[in-house]
């Protein structure tokens, strides 16, 4: 599910509901909600008095000669802080799988929770975020179920760069950063715009060493991108092909992570060890991130629907190019599900 804040009176509001039902996506809206701690209450009333209050959050994107430049407006987002996030998909779980199966002790189910945009939320900063975190974590030993997260945290518009982001690590198992983002948070002491790969990579792996429950990935355009872990660089993904003009950049990032998410969760739903082998999940994840990364800025939109035919070629051509390298000659192809 998508846990968020709109106000659904709103054509923004309402455009994001129509995608989350047109894609099947639960949306829980913490402003007006039948649980504890949102916003308005749970009634039509609550409903109605949204009106004229802030609007749903929306930005405007200016795309030139490949980069892009946001002006944002926060709206009810401004509002939102991590004690509205419901942690109760954990208990669910646990009391569905324990009825289902009959069993004293409930099977663990892997949930996963993708936080993102975390600089644009302040009411997760400061230590708010890493207190549900935490929560969550409780939860999950009470319930005998397993959660891992992942983070995107965009971009800093007050460019200080912190918001209490390091102290949220030792529960994060996948910060997905840009180059531009990985150099602020890490205090990079070169030069933003430095093409020392070597430098930077020394010092990526060192940071991941202080950080070492947490796998850093990297995206640095149309070069590849990187995985950093426990003091060491674990993988670099190499994207199908090189796009040096792209149609339009915006949201890459963010179908970079969900092309991540979805390698990952593939490979550990199929894998049969209590704990996955990290570099394969992490291989394939970026694999999938690099695929859906490359078709996003070739398409004209950042709401448009990426093809699942595209994303399919890209992946295939990774998969080949990459099995060319081992030197078996064997061809592997994947299907978009």
């Amino acid at each position: 599910n998508l846990q968020t804040v709109i106000n659904e009176n709103d054509q923004y509001g309402k455009m994001i509901a129509s995608h989350c039902t047109n894609h099947k996506v639960k949306l829980v809206n913490r402003r007006v909600s039948n649980q504890p701690a949102c916003f308005f209450g749970t009634n039509e009333a609550a409903l109605l008095s949204q009106k004229d209050d802030k609007s749903t959050g929306h930005c405007a994107v200016i795309v030139s000669r490949g980069d892009r430049s946001f002006m944002t407006h926060l709206g009810c987002m401004e509002d939102f802080r991590a004690s509205h996030v419901l942690s109760n998909f954990l208990m669910e779980s646990s009391h569905s799988s324990k009825a289902k199966d009959n069993i004293t002790s409930p099977t663990k189910t892997h949930h996963h929770v993708h936080i993102a945009g975390y600089y644009n939320i302040s009411g997760f900063w400061d230590g708010e975020l890493a207190d549900k975190l935490a929560e969550m974590r409780t939860l999950q030993e009470k319930y005998n179920q397993r959660v891992t997260f992942s983070l995107v945290p965009q971009q800093d518009a007050t460019d200080a760069w912190d918001g209490g982001l390091m102290d949220i690590l030792q529960y994060i198992d996948f910060l997905i950063l840009s180059e531009v983002e990985a150099k602020c948070i890490t205090k990079y002491p070169g030069k933003r715009d430095d093409a020392n790969d070597s430098d930077f990579f020394q010092h990526m792996k060192s940071f991941s060493q202080e950080h070492s429950w947490t796998c850093i990935i990297v995206t640095r355009g149309s070069k590849s991108a990187c995985a950093f872990h426990a003091g060491g660089l674990i993988h670099v993904q190499k994207p199908p092909c090189e796009i040096n003009n792209p149609t339009d950049p915006t949201g890459a990032g963010d179908a970079f992570a969900a092309g991540f998410l979805h390698g990952y969760l593939s490979y550990v739903t199929k894998s049969k060890d209590d704990i996955p082998n990290r570099t394969t999940m992490v291989k394939e994840g970026m694999q999938w991130a690099c695929a859906a990364g490359t078709c996003c800025v070739t398409v004209q939109g950042a709401s448009v629907p990426l093809g699942k035919g595209m994303i399919e070629r890209n992946l295939n051509i990774i998969l080949e190019r990459e099995s060319s390298k081992e030197g078996n000659g064997v061809k592997r192809s994947r299907d978009v599900r």
